[in-house]
């Protein structure tokens, strides 16, 4: 359905410019939020990366300080030594005693990311879980989950998780390594304690509140910070990691413990095989500018469709106000009577209407204003054709006695043009039928000749050809007789002979009836000589009749015939086929030939 045909022009314009500015507005928005967003996450991406490569390092250092330390406790002869004591209780505890003051103690005291050690050995004098120093039998480390790894290797750091202390409960991350005799036998395992605190502190330095991953090689986490993520979500995330560096945008499959799924992923690892740092933060965070953009566009362009809303009343209005003038002008027209009058402030298209329509206003006035003379031209004629008949009955029943006395009184040839007369009244009258055929219209000029005959005797003569499939069509009753009757009492005037030549031809439009006398012919100034009152009113008649019934092309047209003297008098008229009652409407006459 096409609205333009259906609803008014000025809802059409108003709604269709309030959609498409909606529309235009909500691709601006849903474009730039798109494009925003990937360049602030971008930017983000950038700016976590080089941060996490910042904080890498640190980390980097603080831990290698761990593995260094580890080391080197490890191999200690002291630490070997009582490991590795037998025998007397107090030789055992005095060395244990001397370990703890003069080496292990200080390296605690003096360092801020080291919180405890734990030694595992085989039977420890003292277990106290809630040490700094930590002495714990070694049968007792294979039921830790982290046993099974370092059972595997030499030395690994282990997740975050929780250690006594005399403060209670701690947490913390640990570098675990074997002790190892010279003889290459396994003595123990020493743990390094970290606090996470401390770690945590360097991982948030800048005030982050992302949550920050410290995975190993084997991408198991050590520590975390803000929110731990499942293992699966961590997985997950490995998945989509490649390279030492880089960022992705992660729809994890279970959000699990993080606040949302969609996420922005970035990672950084110092070395291949290292530890990798993997931030997390949530993509509406990132997005929270382009999200403000969004509405603020929003708002904008609510105004925006507001106050285009407004103009596109403002335009549409205008814009329909001339067509709904120029709608009401045309549904009160009428024809002769003084209408509203046309605006003339237009000057453009408009305007152009609105000249159009006065042209064609005026137009339709001329045309009514012909119509009306026309129809008037019309009514004329018929009555003067009316009047021309007299009195049907009184001719009649008058023509009727006459015909009768003259046969009485033996005169032949009154009761001839009498009876003559009365065939010429018969068609003229023809029921009231304004078309007669033209079999019947020939009769009438031949029954006028006839009496002409009386006056003229054999000087005065005609022909008609007329072919027989003409006959029966249609031609307005008393055409013919004028142009006879002209051509008799004008065209013979003076002379005692005359002939008269009737053609009839039938073409594509109508038929054509050509009366040519060779009388005295037309005088030049027959246009513009005025007429007498009484003459040529038979002629105007016709031709008047022809007009208001037919129209251009048809009509009558009278001129000197140009191959020899005298007129020719042309009639031409549409073919008619309709057949009139051939009974019907007649008034008796007796018209037989009586000798």
């Amino acid at each position: 359905m096409n609205p333009f045909r259906t609803f008014r022009i000025d809802y059409v314009f108003f709604f269709s410019f309030a959609g498409f500015i909606a529309v235009l507005i909500t691709i601006m928005m849903i474009v730039s939020y798109r494009f925003s967003a990937d360049e602030q996450a971008d930017s983000a991406s950038m700016y976590q990366q080089a941060v996490l490569q910042q904080l890498n390092k640190q980390l980097t250092d603080q831990m290698s300080t761990v593995e260094q330390t580890s080391l080197a406790v490890s191999i200690n002869s002291p630490l070997v030594n009582y490991v590795t004591m037998k025998g007397d209780y107090y030789a055992r505890k005095k060395a244990r005693d001397e370990l703890n003051r003069d080496y292990l103690a200080p390296m605690l005291n003096s360092s801020r990311s080291m919180f405890s050690f734990q030694v595992y050995m085989n039977d420890p004098l003292q277990i106290d879980p809630n040490a700094n120093i930590q002495y714990l039998p070694l049968a007792s480390a294979s039921g830790e989950s982290w046993y099974p790894a370092v059972d595997k290797s030499d030395f690994l750091w282990i997740g975050q998780r929780e250690v006594g202390s005399p403060q209670g409960k701690q947490q913390v991350i640990s570098f675990v390594r074997k002790i190892t005799s010279l003889d290459g036998v396994n003595r123990g395992i020493l743990i390094i304690n970290v606090r996470v605190k401390f770690l945590q502190d360097i991982l948030t330095e800048d005030n982050s509140m992302a949550s920050r991953l410290l995975l190993d090689s084997g991408g198991r986490m050590i520590m975390h910070t803000r929110i731990a993520p499942p293992p699966g979500e961590i997985n997950a995330i490995l998945g989509r990691v490649s390279g030492d560096t880089g960022h992705a945008r992660h729809l994890l499959a279970a959000a699990g413990s993080l606040p949302e799924k969609n996420m922005l992923t970035v990672w950084s690892r110092t070395s291949p095989g290292s530890w990798m740092l993997v931030e997390l933060t949530p993509w509406n965070e990132i997005t929270s500018g382009s999200v403000r953009l969004a509405w603020t566009m929003a708002v904008v362009g609510a105004a925006a469709i507001l106050l285009s809303l407004f103009f596109t009343l403002f335009l549409s209005r205008n814009f329909t106000r001339p067509i709904r003038k120029l709608v009401q002008l045309m549904q009160a027209f009428n024809p002769g009577k003084r209408g509203l009058p046309l605006p003339t402030e237009y000057r453009n298209e408009f305007g152009s209407l609105f000249n159009g329509y006065r042209k064609l206003t005026e137009r339709i006035e001329a045309l009514y204003a012909s119509l009306e003379q026309q129809y008037k031209a019309q009514r004329e004629a018929e009555i003067k054709a009316l009047q021309a008949m007299i009195n049907p009955h009184f001719l009649y029943n008058t023509l009727d006695q006459l015909n009768w006395m003259a046969l009485e009184a033996g005169q032949e040839q009154i009761s001839r043009v009498l009876e003559l007369m009365g065939q010429m009244f018969r068609i003229g009258l023809s029921g009231g039928e304004s078309m007669v055929p033209i079999r019947e219209e020939l009769l009438h000029v031949d029954c006028y000749l006839k009496i002409q005959q009386f006056k003229w005797g054999e000087g005065l003569e005609w022909h008609f050809d007329c072919p027989k499939d003409l006959r029966h069509l249609m031609i307005p009753k008393l055409t013919l007789q004028p142009f006879v009757e002209n051509a008799v009492m004008h065209g013979f005037h003076g002379r005692r002979q005359g002939r008269i030549h009737l053609t009839c031809a039938e073409d594509e439009q109508g038929i054509r009836i050509w009366i040519r006398d060779d009388g005295i012919g037309l005088r030049e100034d027959w246009k513009t000589r005025k007429r007498h009152p009484t003459g040529g009113y038979g002629i105007r008649n016709v031709t008047e009749r022809i007009q208001v019934y037919f129209g251009p092309p048809f009509g009558v047209s009278l001129r000197n015939r140009p191959d020899a003297p005298g007129t020719e008098a042309e009639i031409y008229w549409p073919k008619l086929n309709q057949e009139r009652d051939q009974e019907g409407g007649r008034m008796h006459v007796d018209h037989r030939y009586r000798g």
